[in-house]
């Protein structure tokens, strides 16, 4: 019968088609299917992923640069707003917005709290004004005006034009380096702003001490200690330029009254002072005209100005963006490729994007060496596995954390547990961590939720940590007695209402 319906079917078209037409129409059919077969192939997973999903409302995504659980998130600002005011830019950048302050090195994905933004840079080209300005005023600031039509995202990678100084920016990122790339407009001077004041969820005074200097290297290091969800977070930064420095200016717009200001450094203007300390803290490089563009890494340390360099050192060598740009794709490209996902275009976008926001965390916070600092602001070193943080374990115990340990290797959830286990150790308190990032302590949320991941980790038979360590670790953060009331709890078997506050 089928046969039958097939020659039917075959006379029909023979009989109103000439044999030129039912070859052109075979090459058309041909064509389209190799057509929707190469669609199908350049869909990747890589290719599927939409950094601008989540950056509109509430959805506190960043659209800019990083690596699989890397530590730096390198992307733009577009608004910096007091404290009460800086729910809706809790990852920096909204989409809805205008313009763009500058580029800062560290951001959360995701989170309902929110700090970070550290050491924000803005190309310059023309005259330097070291206020963000208004919004609504151009050219009252160092902000720029831009386009969502210049953007690009992809993981790994982020462009835009700021319209204001004609700049092209690009950015890409290794685990602990940003790297930038700006092209400057012919004819005009091209400069960085350094803004040590921003930050994402400010207020005046949260910067509590920072300190910049330029070295004979013509390497910029510095840092600043911070008073926000996590308090007293000091980070640490090295920068260097592809292109020579033409000049240097360096201020301290201190913020609060000073009774005591000590005495002055070497130097008569900003133009001759090689270092700086204090609370308000700007520098200004020039560069001159430009032909070509200028690239710029900076690479963050949780410990000191010297690791921070040899984090650079070790992971951006040279000034090939390219390079680190095509080595961040290839690092995605294998983190995304551990699921195939088959459906409609748009579910796979979504799918995609999800799976690679979970990629993001818990991030690395240690040094090429190992070196962190722990809940008891110390520095320690990670013997044998990567120290990791950014644990906001309310939130991932159910789902993220139980999902990373059927996609991640082995050895990735080994040191989820290991960082959380030494942090207990380091703690003042002697628990394990709520919601800590940078190997600090926020006290954020509820619960003692690092219970569940390790036991989840030990369920499923990955080992490489001390068992007996691990259950002394999970008893001692359910009978601290001060914690959550848990005092009252055990002795009554309740919580009472009066003393819940």
């Amino acid at each position: 019968m089928q046969v039958t319906k097939l020659r039917i079917a075959r006379l029909w078209i023979e009989d109103r088609f000439s044999k030129r037409d039912i070859f052109a129409l075979f090459i058309f059919v041909l064509l389209i299917g190799f057509s929707s077969l190469l669609c199908a192939q350049s869909a990747s997973a890589f290719q599927s992923v939409d950094p601008m999903i989540g950056t509109g409302p509430e959805g506190h995504t960043f659209p800019g640069a990083t690596v699989p659980f890397g530590m730096v998130q390198l992307s733009p600002d577009t608004q910096i707003r007091p404290f009460k005011q800086s729910y809706k830019w809790a990852a920096g950048y909204r989409y809805e917005d205008t313009t763009i302050l500058g580029f800062s090195h560290t951001h959360f994905s995701g989170a309902g709290h929110s700090d970070l933004g550290d050491f924000l840079i803005q190309p310059i080209s023309g005259d330097v004004k070291l206020e963000p300005g208004e919004i609504d005023a151009p050219g009252s600031g160092y902000r720029s005006r831009f386009h969502h039509e210049t953007e690009k995202a992809e993981p790994g990678y982020y462009a835009v034009t700021l319209d204001d100084y004609a700049v092209r920016a690009e950015l890409t990122a290794t685990t602990r380096t940003g790297v930038h790339r700006y092209t400057f407009p012919a004819g005009k001077p091209a400069h960085l702003l350094l803004d040590m004041r921003s930050s994402i969820y400010n207020y005046t005074g949260k910067v509590l001490w920072s300190s910049l200097r330029l070295r004979a290297d013509g390497t910029v290091t510095g840092m600043r200690e911070t008073r926000g969800w996590a308090p007293a977070r000091q980070l640490y930064f090295a920068m260097r330029f592809s292109q020579p420095l033409t000049g240097h200016e360096l201020y301290d717009r201190e913020p609060l009254p000073q009774e005591y200001k000590g005495f002055a450094t070497p130097g008569t203007s900003p133009a001759d002072t090689q270092a700086i300390a204090g609370r308000g803290l700007i520098g200004v490089f020039d560069f001159g005209e430009l032909k070509q563009p200028l690239v710029v890494k900076v690479a963050i340390s949780p410990v000191s100005e010297d690791n921070a360099i040899a984090n650079l050192n070790a992971e951006v060598p040279g000034f090939d963006f390219d390079a680190v740009r095509a080595d961040a794709r290839r690092a995605w490209e294998k983190e995304l490729s551990v699921l195939d996902i088959k459906t409609d275009p748009a579910m796979r976008k979504s799918l995609y994007t999800a799976l690679y926001h979970a990629l993001m965390a818990p991030s690395v916070a240690m040094d090429t060496d190992g070196s962190y600092r722990g809940p008891d602001y110390q520095v320690h070193k990670a013997e044998g596995f990567n120290f990791v943080s950014t644990f906001s374990l309310w939130d991932t115990y159910r789902a993220e954390q139980p999902l990373m340990t059927l996609l991640e290797p082995p050895d990735r959830t080994r040191d989820v547990v290991r960082s959380l286990l030494v942090s207990q150790k380091e703690s003042p308190f002697d628990i394990l961590p709520i919601w800590q990032f940078q190997g600090l302590e926020t006290w954020c949320m509820i619960g003692y939720h690092a219970v569940p991941e390790i036991a989840d980790a030990f369920m499923k038979n990955i080992r490489g940590f001390d068992a007996n360590e691990a259950l002394d670790a999970m008893v001692a953060s359910a009978t601290y007695a001060p914690y959550g009331h848990l005092g009252e709890y055990m002795k009554l078997g309740y919580v009472p209402v009066d003393n819940d506050g």
